[in-house]
């Protein structure tokens, strides 16, 4: 078939202009995690190679003749000079019009629903909550952490409107004693989807309803880079993910983006060359290229059983959703050292807070020293809004606070305001913040994590002997961005327990 310019993802092909007048091709089309490409020699496949490795993309590849290409190319030469290559559609707004009442007589029970998915994924809300109240319904989403009431629905219609988002994520509607859990996937202005894990509880007053809501374009794109910002932690994952076998944990509340950075994380590796394997409960959002093996409620399987069958598939990689209990957090290590590379969470206050969490479950201080790779902490902070951020003064507390994590302290702080920009929550997402506990970068943890046990482990002591290697805790990196004006001072707070009062 005839190949030219018009066959070219502009989209696609922005970003990648340099490389494929270098590798000689051309990206037809793009969607998450798989890469069309037209190449002139189609069967070079240390330039797929290169592909892959650049875009962190699933390559499919046709021929076109090299004349073909240079037409192509000379078209696309055209278009830049002129400034229309790689246009992208009109964002979605981040701070849509707040409604004001909920018409169910004019629209229906399911419009409303529509309306209620579109204004919580057009604000950016990580859940849409529903409960039934004596009197009438709360409507509420939570936002950059962070729960925000909307108008509330008549008691009359509040059956109607939960019946509705039973319907569409495929769970029974004459079912309201026991739990449900469903999946829904709805268009949203901008040709998007938004993707839906609906939970629905009985309650004293009748039903709640908590659907987390999931990006599914902005998910994949998550998947392509890494989101360390810090220098020396993009570098350190970046190698500990070349590593071949070995335990990368993540740990953090829940709601604080776990899974994310696990899946960016498996975004950065050669998905031809791997058998990946995912065990989760549930299943947060579909990625093409990765086996997804569903486990808990209503599948028949537990994470035990589903990683001791998992193991029998010959897997390179395997993603556990969380490790809860001594039976999987063995098995873990056993296939730590046996060969596999394992990504998981594991619920701890910290990245320190790993080691005792484990021994807590029964590993051995050696096996512990051996296969723990790194230890992860992530919490989700909120960013302030540039536009309306409200200068302060350092107050004497807060200079102790700087000096204590050995940081000068800033010439002012901030405070949230609100603005047009922001939908005057003075708030505009979120920013993640990260430690690295990495005990295989040093034979002092080495060697003392080797000979802990649950009775004479002193996480002080190792947490000393971190911090003097040069760690960096969750604090010092909040009161870092706290400092460029980027989150508010309170958010530290949050979450270190030595702040000076």
């Amino acid at each position: 078939m005839p190949f030219s310019a018009g066959d070219v993802d502009r989209n696609a092909y922005a970003p990648l202009a340099e490389s494929c007048l270098r590798l000689r091709f051309l990206p037809t089309f793009r969607h998450g995690l798989l890469l069309d490409i037209a190449m002139v020699d189609p069967a070079d496949e240390a330039a797929v190679a290169a592909i892959r490795q650049l875009t962190h993309q699933e390559v499919r590849r046709f021929g076109i003749s090299a004349a073909e290409w240079t037409a192509a190319m000379a078209d696309l030469a055209i278009e830049a000079e002129a400034g229309t290559v790689g246009e992208t559609p009109p964002a979605l707004s981040a701070a849509p019009a707040r409604p004001s009442a909920w018409e169910f007589h004019r629209f229906g029970a399911r419009t409303v629903a529509l309306q209620l998915v579109e204004f919580a994924f057009r604000a950016g809300a990580s859940d849409l909550l529903l409960d039934e109240q004596e009197e009438w319904m709360d409507v509420a989403i939570k936002h950059a952490g962070a729960k925000e009431m909307l108008p509330p629905v008549e008691r009359t219609f509040a059956p109607l409107l939960l019946k509705a988002f039973k319907e569409m994520a495929g769970l029974s509607t004459h079912t309201v004693l026991t739990a449900q859990s469903g999946f829904a996937s709805l268009p949203v202005p901008g040709g998007r989807r938004a993707d839906l894990r609906v939970e629905v509880t009985p309650t004293v007053h009748g039903e709640s309803l908590v659907a987390r809501i999931h990006d599914r374009l902005l998910q994949l794109e998550r998947m392509r880079r890494l989101p360390f910002a810090d220098p020396d932690q993009l570098a350190l994952a970046q190698a500990c993910l070349r590593q071949q076998q070995g335990l990368i944990v993540v740990t953090g509340p829940t709601g604080h983006g776990k899974t994310t950075t696990l899946y960016s994380c498996l975004g950065q590796l050669d998905r031809s060359a791997l058998n990946i394997r995912t065990l989760e409960d549930p299943v947060e959002f579909a990625v093409p290229w990765i086996t997804q093996i569903p486990v808990g409620t209503g599948t028949g399987r537990n994470f035990a059983d589903g990683l001791k069958s998992l193991l029998r598939q010959a897997p390179h990689v395997i993603l556990m959703g969380e490790i809860r209990d001594r039976a999987v957090a063995q098995t873990c290590f056993e296939a730590a050292d046996t060969g596999h590379l394992i990504l998981a969470t594991v619920h701890a206050r910290d990245a320190i807070g790993v080691v005792a969490r484990f021994l807590d479950l029964g590993i051995a201080g050696g096996q512990l020293a051996g296969a723990l790779t790194v230890a992860i902490g992530q919490r989700l902070v909120r960013r302030l809004c540039p536009h309306c951020r409200r200068p302060a003064p350092v107050t004497p507390a807060q200079v102790r606070h700087f000096a204590q994590h050995g940081l000068a302290p800033p010439d002012r702080l901030f405070l949230p305001g609100g603005c047009a920009d922001c939908g005057q929550r003075g708030i505009t997402g979120l920013v993640p913040l990260f430690e690295f506990f990495h005990p295989a970068g040093s034979d002092a943890l080495e060697e003392g994590i080797a000979r802990a046990n649950r009775e004479t482990y002193s996480e002080r002591a190792l947490r000393a002997a971190w911090l003097d290697l040069g760690g960096s805790p969750l604090a010092r990196q909040g009161l870092r961005l706290a400092a460029a004006g980027q989150i508010a001072y309170a958010e530290v707070l949050q979450y270190d327990r030595h702040a000076p009062c």
